[in-house]
């Protein structure tokens, strides 16, 4: 998680190095987009990865979230099976 959306999560960024402070921040910030984007978890996990102004801008994403999104989404299918 970046310093600024541990903030925005109520996570001091001093906090960060500490693993259930982190995973906690990521979390309600994963939450947050896929609220932001009705369940539309390649949107959601797109605004997870370069932000939720780089989906809604329409603009071609970066080509780590375009690698990241269909590699978590894969991980995610056979975790759930």
């Amino acid at each position: 998680v970046m310093p600024e959306t541990a903030v925005e999560m109520g996570v001091s960024p001093r906090r960060l190095f500490d693993a259930q402070d982190n995973v906690a921040a990521g979390t309600r910030y994963l939450a947050e987009q896929v609220g932001r984007f009705h369940g539309e978890l390649p949107k959601a996990l797109a605004a997870y990865n370069a932000g939720p102004g780089a989906v809604l801008s329409g603009q071609p994403l970066p080509r780590e979230t375009r690698l990241y999104v269909p590699r978590v989404l894969a991980r995610y299918r056979a975790l759930k099976e």
